[in-house]
């Protein structure tokens, strides 16, 4: 072989295995960009999620519970990739879809934890309607790691674009493996999203925190595997006809509540975010901002309201209140309206007109807020007025109607509603979130000492919402001197949905402990009475206690929820509290409890709602 043969053999080699290393290199391409790339996007989708890094250290010394776990976060992530592969046919519109869908949920559960400190759940789509009116009480912001997030999504897209473009994969690609492969992943995406996952935690907590999913699986995996609980079915192991009825030949035993006092109107008063903050130990201000409420303690009755929310979700401690349902038995439920109420609901409404009253509900927003406008027509209230109902409307304060303008309103129903007993619930928003500097025009009330390691902000937030108490205080002086001068009697119920979302003050006085879920209550009337409340009792037992004050004939379901409140005053999510003041083990279970679970279950349900 002459020099020149030796010569392009040598060259025709170099070519080939130039050509090898140009398929090799495009094969690493495809692979770094076509399969490893969706499980990239979703761990840029999650850069606003510190805690989900965290939680990848812990993963990796972990054994087999946290791998099969991150084996189902597979499933989800490359069962959207694949499910749209198949439908958009190219792999680089795949990528731009999860790109833009993990991102969505991942911005939105941002945002989400500000204001409620929860992620974004599939239950959160029923009230879309409602969305961008809730998300205005964050006084959200955009914020620099979401640019990031967005930025490096979009660099990453334009890459993969590249390397595409350079391959040429996508003609590779046929569409009968894509219909195949999109059928098959398709219905093990459905399988993953639509069975109960919920035990696959990382934590097994009594009391589950859908944070630690969110920080554990990222945004969207959380999300998705909480799916089930749009569609999952309600039973009740325990539940049969034969043992309600038992339970309701039990309570028709018990003696009456109701005595042969009058029944006075009622007036019930669910203040947004009303608790004393006085009463939080380490902090002080410059004037008391609850200066008539301490006058109307000494004429009537006060205490704490346990609840089963923190500083939002206000329809849970409402619909606890006008049901006398519990939170503990609907653990998955954060719209009850929604989510519980299966269609028309015995409720102390249907109760109170049963005796004769006329029932008025009075809320000072759009009726689609948390499906109200549909929920007070099921629970039975005759007349319910919405914000554009209400009019001359002296002032706003931040997004929300003054309470002094919602306390006009409740006068103005009482004296218009026809003749007869009345029973007016209302539910007040100017405590709302946010506790922005803006809200007041000016502000004379000054945290002067803490305790706490509170920052400016901190203490800002706090005088906000110490002065949304005060003007709270004035409508409630109001509505007081108002029924003062009525010759016929009223009862007047004013408690607290939920503490404040002041986070920083409330962890470092409180931490997770009970404190955090005690709004305040005092029920005053303009009559000599004694009330019988207990001085800490779950809203159930004390829309109970009400009725039984009241002088009001119950049914025989509400006789036996009554009774247990005497036994259990605090029945909630987190919290058991007996009637000597002990805390029960929140897992007790006993036939007390289940007589109380399934009359619960069985009103929410409509299997035997005419069986009173």
């Amino acid at each position: 072989m002459n020099t020149e043969d030796v010569n392009e053999a040598i060259t025709e080699k170099n070519k080939d295995t130039k050509e090898i290393l140009k398929k090799v290199g495009k094969v690493f391409l495809i692979i770094l960009f076509n399969i490893i790339f969706p499980y990239i996007i979703y761990t840029v989708s999650n850069i606003n999620n510190e805690n989900f890094f965290v939680f990848r250290e812990i993963r990796q010394k972990a054994g087999f519970y946290l791998s099969f776990a991150f084996f189902y976060e597979l499933v989800i992530i490359y069962g959207f990739y694949f499910f749209f592969k198949a439908i958009l046919k190219k792999s680089l519109r795949a990528n731009i879809a999860i790109a833009v869908l993990f991102n969505l949920i991942s911005i939105i559960s941002y945002y989400k934890l500000q204001v409620v400190e929860k992620p974004f759940l599939p239950e959160d789509i029923l009230l879309i309607g409602s969305a961008f009116k809730i998300a205005s009480y964050g006084n959200l912001q955009i914020e620099p790691v979401l640019l990031l997030q967005v930025f490096l999504t979009i660099i990453l897209l334009v890459i993969q674009g590249l390397i595409t473009w350079y391959t040429k994969y996508e003609k590779y690609h046929k569409k009968l493996t894509r219909a195949i492969v999109g059928t098959i992943t398709a219905i093990i995406l459905l399988i993953a999203c639509l069975r109960n996952w919920s035990n696959m935690r990382l934590f097994n907590e009594d009391d589950y925190n859908y944070n630690l999913d969110h920080y554990h699986y990222g945004a969207t995996v959380n999300f998705c595997k909480n799916i089930y609980k749009l569609i999952e079915k309600e039973e009740l192991d325990i539940y049969s006809e034969d043992r309600l009825n038992q339970i309701k030949e039990e309570a028709m035993k018990l003696d009456s509540n109701s005595s042969e006092g009058e029944n006075p109107n009622i007036i019930v008063i669910m203040a947004e975010s009303f608790t004393d903050i006085t009463k939080v130990n380490g902090i002080e201000f410059n004037q008391d901002p609850l200066s008539n409420y301490r006058e109307l303690e000494k004429e009537g009755t006060t205490g704490t309201a346990t609840v089963s929310i923190y500083g939002g979700e206000t329809s849970m401690s409402e619909f606890e209140y006008l049901t006398a349902s519990t939170a503990k038995f609907i653990p998955d439920k954060k719209y009850p309206y929604s989510q519980a109420m299966k269609g028309d609901t015995l409720s102390i409404v249907t109760t109170l007109k049963k005796e004769g009253y006329y029932t008025t509900s009075i809320h000072p927003n759009t009726g689609g807020f948390y499906n109200r406008e549909n929920a007070y027509k099921h629970l039975g209230f005759d007349n319910s007025i919405f914000i554009n109902d209400m009019q001359n409307i002296d002032n706003y304060y931040g997004e929300n109607v003054s309470d002094m303008d919602v306390a006009e309103e409740i006068v103005k129903q009482y004296e218009e509603s026809p003749s007869g007993k009345k029973f007016i619930f209302t539910v007040t928003m100017e405590a709302h979130m946010p506790f922005t500097s803006d809200k007041y025009p000016e502000n004379d009330i000054e945290l002067v000492s803490n305790e706490y390691n509170l920052s400016e902000k901190d203490i800002g937030e706090i005088e906000i919402y110490t002065k949304s108490l005060y003007n709270f205080d004035k409508s409630l002086k109001y509505l007081t001197d108002y029924f003062k001068e009525k010759d016929e009697e009223v009862m007047v119920l004013v408690f607290g949905d939920h503490l404040p979302a002041l986070n920083t003050l409330y962890e470092e006085a409180y931490g997770d402990g009970i404190e955090k879920y005690m709004p305040t209550y005092l029920v005053w009337t303009n009559y000599d009475a004694t009330i019988n409340i207990e001085n800490n009792i779950s809203l159930a037992g004390l829309s109970m206690r009400i009725l039984e004050n009241a002088n009001i004939e119950m049914p025989w379901y509400y006789k036996s929820i009554s009774e247990f409140y005497k036994e259990y005053p605090v029945f909630e999510k987190r919290f058991i509290i007996d009637k000597y003041g002990n805390v029960v083990d929140n897992e007790t279970r006993n036939e007390l409890i289940d007589n109380y679970h399934i009359i619960q279950f069985d009103i929410l349900s409509e299997k035997n709602i005419k069986l009173d």
